[in-house]
């Protein structure tokens, strides 16, 4: 067992086990999210017999095993889990702010065509413990968290949903700051709505028809077709308010079509949304090419002039492969 393995309320029984005042707890997790120490041995203001005591019972934990720096300060962090798999996730510094892109499962069942991270299929669900560990090791400690990294986190979901409320009571973490990003899985919208309304939403669209969809996202259609997932996000929408970000990928020849943006306009009607127009970036597993900037900027246009409000994102993290789409589980067996 590691020690983020216990919740607040864990950590109060085990201490409550050992005779130890209950000012233990948030001692504990002071240590962690404001000292951003998770070795019992550093935390020198518990008494050494308690130290030693918790070196004995609680093991390593998942630790940061690499790190990569890209050109506009990104950090890829390569975790290894305890079972010998591993995990990536990013910081980036934007707008001041540091977010942190985590992941939510050691590789990805819906296996999008233009998406490393699920060229490998699924090996496992991360335990929520290990989600909240890719936050508590990065350095700075992030004000921002995107669940957008390997993974879909609607098909973990509880495990999902007690990251985000161990994040908001141990690490102080407002939901406000933290987004999902799903494919669309039936109901799920609907959960997060009713379970979690303070975290934003963005749905990895990536095309405007179901046709185009089951082509360069097969699975992801099959699973949920797109007329039923806009359904559902304007249920969400009525239910919270929020406004969703849209993800769309662009590929040349493939989804960059003016057509295309009128089709996005159409299924985005009446919807309070932001689209965010995605330059691909390439990867080993897809022979695409990214859109060329000028055709972007039409499409984007095209969108703008016709009352949507779009954007075209900065890819982050470009020089050490940890811009969107391009980050991958890594298997215990793996080099």
């Amino acid at each position: 067992m590691n020690i983020l393995e216990l919740s607040r309320e864990g950590l109060s029984k085990w201490f409550e086990g050992l005779g130890e005042k209950p000012f233990r707890t948030n001692q504990i997790i002071r240590w962690i999210w404001e000292k951003s120490v998770l070795d019992p041995e550093k935390m020198t203001d518990l008494p050494e017999n308690l130290r030693k005591i918790m070196k004995e019972n609680f093991s390593k934990g998942p630790y940061v095993e690499k790190t990569a720096v890209s050109r506009d300060r990104s950090v890829k962090l390569l975790v290894r889990l305890e079972d010998g798999n591993a995990i990536e996730s990013v910081l980036m510094r934007t707008a001041g702010h540091v977010t942190i892109c985590v992941s939510t499962q050691v590789g990805c069942p819906l296996s999008c065509t233009f998406c490393q991270s699920g060229s490998t299929g699924l090996e496992r669900n991360l335990e929520a413990s290990e989600i909240i560990y890719q936050v508590a090791l990065a350095r700075p400690k992030p004000r921002n968290i995107v669940f957008m990294g390997v993974g879909e986190p609607m098909l973990n979901w509880v495990n999902f949903k007690e990251s985000v409320l161990r994040l908001q009571d141990e690490a102080g973490m407002s939901q406000r700051h933290m987004t999902v990003s799903t494919v669309g899985i039936p109901g799920m919208i609907t959960r997060l709505a009713q379970e979690l309304p303070r975290v934003n939403l963005a749905i990895s669209l990536h095309a405007p028809t179901q046709r185009l969809r089951e082509r360069i996202m097969p699975k992801a259609a099959k699973v949920m077709q797109i007329r039923k997932l806009i359904e559902e996000i304007k249920l969400y929408q009525g239910m919270t308010g929020n406004r969703v970000t849209f993800e769309y990928v662009m590929l040349d020849g493939v989804n960059d079509g003016l057509d295309n943006a009128d089709a996005l306009t159409d299924i985005t009607d009446g919807m309070a949304s932001l689209i965010n127009l995605i330059p691909y970036n390439p990867t080993d597993c897809a022979s695409y090419r990214p859109s060329n900037p000028v055709k972007i900027r039409f499409f984007l246009e095209r969108l703008r002039s016709q009352g949507r409000d779009a954007t075209v994102r900065k890819s982050l993290g470009l020089g050490v492969d940890s811009a969107c789409g391009q980050l991958r589980a890594r298997r215990s067996d793996d080099e």
